[in-house]
């Protein structure tokens, strides 16, 4: 707890990335620091070592510290890894992406996922000539996307009056943003996957409204894109969009992101007066990173694997929830590369009580999670066994202890918040 206490007043909210601080584990109860990762394991500032299964927020699918992209972002290291001129990484990644993903006929490369999806957006208003943009859940943390939320201060209202949110799996509720600001919605930005499956027709639907109203359809696959299948969500479900966004998963935890799209759009970046352009573009660590994780995701058939793993792990933690007559507060949701346990409320009981609970007891046990299960390739069944029976028994805990009283009683941190209390 010093390394917190020292990053209040010194940095905002004591930590960069809000999905990694302490209002999303017990503070108090799970560790707040972690200094090194091999393979599904990492290590606290205090030496305990946990499975993890938040896996860099979705970044690492290979697991920490693979061999292969260690090697290759160290040789990189080594021959420099930011120049002057352009480097011919780029153009090697650029077309082993256009290769895997269906609407990658061009690539630009950025290094977030909110960086890619902001010039998406910037993409298809310049493309389209409009400006109005529909969206449906997170898309990162510009102003664009923030003024759909309640987090929209500092944001200026002409800009939040520009974006308008639908709901996943509800064609009606798109076609009420297109009836609304009719002629000028230049974009329909979603995830095309997240917990829940697309109802039979919604993407298809989603990309006819936006061919129909002249708008261009995003796929954000930040979290989906080499999780759902090596060509994305797009590929598994056989919907090709006009743009999409991939990041996370594609360098194993290195920072790179890219926004690939159909050539009638992205050429709108060769016109001199659309701008994209960052420094970091073309660092080939990162670079080196994704080609050695694509090779290995290829190579070791590793979606496939993971599928099987979560699938392994779904089927086990539902079978301890009904053994342990928890249905009423804990369910098991989402697809097998990322399973979610969900949290509801049972004779008056918090939902997000339950979750911090079962949070502190897992890490107690050697075990981290933040409610989702990012399986990478590093989970195998060996890991998998040894989750379920630390599951179990932090399982039982909220079995023998129920009633708000008395699970308030067992809480020893701080109850874990939401970071967004609506998408």
């Amino acid at each position: 707890m010093r390394l917190w206490e020292e990053s209040r007043g010194l940095i905002p909210n004591g930590t960069q990335t809000f999905s990694k601080g302490p209002t999303q584990y017990p503070l108090g109860a799970c560790p707040v620091y972690l200094k090194k990762g091999k393979g599904a394991y990492v290590e606290d500032v205090d030496g305990n070592r946990y499975i993890d299964y938040g896996m860099g927020l979705h970044s690492v699918i290979l697991g920490y510290a693979h061999p292969r992209v260690v090697e290759r972002v160290m040789e990189a290291v080594r021959d420099g890894v930011n120049f002057t001129l352009m480097h011919p990484l780029e153009v090697q990644v650029a077309k082993e992406l256009r290769r895997l993903i269906p609407s990658a006929e061009m690539v630009r490369f950025v290094k977030t996922g909110s960086e890619a999806t902001s010039a998406a957006v910037k993409i298809a208003r310049a493309a389209t000539g409009k400006e109005h943009v529909a969206v449906c859940g997170y898309h990162g943390w510009h102003d664009w996307a923030l003024g759909a939320t309640e987090k929209k201060n500092g944001i200026p209202r002409a800009v939040v009056g520009l974006v308008h949110k639908f709901t996943y799996n509800d064609a009606k509720s798109l076609e009420a943003v297109f009836e609304s600001f009719k002629g000028n919605v230049a974009a329909v930005v979603l995830e095309p996957c997240g917990v829940k499956p697309p109802e039979p027709g919604f993407l298809e639907g989603c990309k006819r409204l936006a061919a129909e109203n002249g708008a261009a359809l995003i796929f954000d696959e930040i979290i989906t894109g080499m999780r759902w299948d090596k060509g994305g969500a797009q590929s598994l479900f056989n919907v090709t969009p006009d743009i999409s966004t991939f990041g996370k998963s594609i360098a194993n935890g290195m920072p790179l992101a890219a926004v690939v799209g159909k050539k009638e759009f992205m050429e709108v970046l060769e016109t001199r007066d659309v701008f994209l352009s960052t420094t970091f573009g073309g660092e080939t660590a990162s670079l080196s990173a994704c080609l050695a994780t694509l090779e290995v995701i290829e190579e070791q058939d590793a979606v496939k694997k993971i599928w099987k793993a979560g699938e392994e792990l779904m089927k086990g933690l539902r079978a301890i929830i009904k053994r342990l007559d928890l249905e009423g507060l804990t369910e098991v949701d989402g697809f097998p590369c990322r399973p979610v346990i969900a949290f509801k409320s049972q004779d008056g009981v918090e939902p997000l009580l339950v979750k911090s609970i079962l949070q502190q007891e897992c890490a107690k046990r050697g075990l981290l999670f933040a409610g989702y299960f990012a399986v990478s390739l590093a989970h195998d069944t060996d890991v998998i066994g040894e989750s379920l029976a630390i599951m179990e028994k932090a399982m039982k805990l909220l079995s023998e202890n129920a009633g708000q009283e008395k699970l308030s009683e067992l809480l020893e941190g701080r109850i874990v918040s939401p970071v967004f209390r609506s998408l």
